[in-house]
């Protein structure tokens, strides 16, 4: 703006080429705004009044001929016309300002200039001081006519929260669902004869009182996820939602029982109200256990009273052991890391992207075998 308090023309131009408008009724307002045209519509009442004073009544009659101004003398003389003097210049001041009536009347043009007068507030700005087209996400019409995408409704519903990176599975996206099929699965016996084992019963020479069958691998049984919701694991959520989708699509998930806790599950368990803590038991013998827990190795400061230490955890996997259910526990950390008391009990399959599906395969055959022994 010019520093002499006062506002120009050269002004508004300086502010049009820095917005840059879309259209003649953004200009315009832009105009409005630096206080170069009227913030208000003209009053009819009051240009009736005018056309009325320098014309007369419309209505009656049109409004007088123009006298043709007097031409020059050859002589040089008085001019020709009708002998009369010419009359002295009116000043500015006291003249009545002629303007150029419509067609149709003051009422027509009133009209008009009421159609023409819209105010700032009465629609939506669609200029900015810092941005010339509308922000990314956000619908609406670009200067070229173009229209921006409109944003995704699932990023609005309430309750969603965004983050700026994607999570990243932390197992191959190719392994992934063999590594929980090892996880949930079972041995079941089969239909096809296990001619190996039937060898050896008769080299043995041992009485055959049944034919010996193939065991294979089943997810029949479902399984019981637990879902540690501890702070030790509150950097692992993406995480621990990923877990549940992948069980409930690999063993079926009208076959899955997701359990939530803190500590350990002995101390109480979550199912669908939040605010209801019952108790934990066991599944169906055979039925395998999945647990997203660190098993205490990881210790929150402040949080010593609510961490499980390694003997409780001990004696909730043994109560789950003596039940017949054989325990997989995916961890944040190496199997190397915990004892070996309960490495001899628990699968152990970390979250690294480096884990395969041998290693898942005989973790988990290793508890089984020892499960069918005790």
């Amino acid at each position: 703006m010019s520093g002499r308090g006062e506002v120009f023309l050269g002004d508004l131009a300086r502010a049009v080429a820095g917005l840059r408008p879309a259209d003649a009724e953004t200009m315009a307002a832009v105009a409005r705004l630096l206080g170069l045209e009227p913030d208000s519509a003209p009053d009819p009442a009051a240009d009736s009044a005018a056309a009325e004073r320098a014309y007369g009544d419309p209505a009656s009659s049109p409004p007088p001929p123009r006298t043709p101004a007097p031409r020059p003398s050859a002589e040089g003389g008085r001019p020709e016309g009708r002998g009369e003097a010419p009359s002295r210049a009116v000043p500015a001041a006291v003249r009545p300002a002629r303007t150029r009536p419509l067609a149709g009347g003051p009422d027509l043009r009133a009209r008009r200039n009421r159609e023409r007068a819209r105010r700032l507030g009465d629609r939506p700005v669609d200029f900015s001081l810092t941005a010339l087209d509308p922000l990314p996400g956000t619908a609406g019409e670009r200067r070229d006519g173009s229209s921006s995408p409109a944003p995704d409704p699932e990023l609005l519903r309430r309750g969603v929260v965004t983050t700026g990176l994607r999570h990243e599975p932390p197992w191959k996206r190719d392994w992934e669902r063999g590594v929980m099929f090892a996880a949930v699965a079972t041995t079941t016996e089969s239909t096809v004869c296990d001619q190996p084992a039937l060898l050896r019963k008769v080299a043995r020479q041992e009485v055959l009182r049944s034919l010996p069958l193939r065991r294979r691998l089943t997810t029949r049984r479902g399984a019981q996820l637990l879902l540690d919701h501890g702070r030790a694991m509150a950097p692992f959520r993406d995480d621990r939602a990923w877990l549940g989708e992948l069980v409930g699509s690999v063993a079926g998930r009208d076959r899955v029982e997701v359990l939530r806790f803190r500590g350990t599950p002995g101390r109480g368990v979550v199912r669908d109200d939040p605010r209801v803590r019952a108790a934990y038991r066991p599944p169906a013998p055979g039925t395998p256990v999945v647990l997203f827990s660190d098993l205490g190795r990881m210790r929150p400061a402040f949080a010593s009273g609510a961490v499980a230490g390694p003997d409780e955890w001990r004696a909730f996997v043994d109560s789950v052991v003596h039940a017949g259910c054989p325990v997989v526990c995916v961890t944040p950390y190496q199997a190397a890391d915990y004892s070996l008391a309960l490495r001899r009990v628990v699968a152990f399959i970390p979250l690294d992207h480096r884990i395969s599906l041998r290693h898942a395969h005989d973790a988990t055959s290793r508890v089984r075998r020892a499960l069918e022994g005790v």
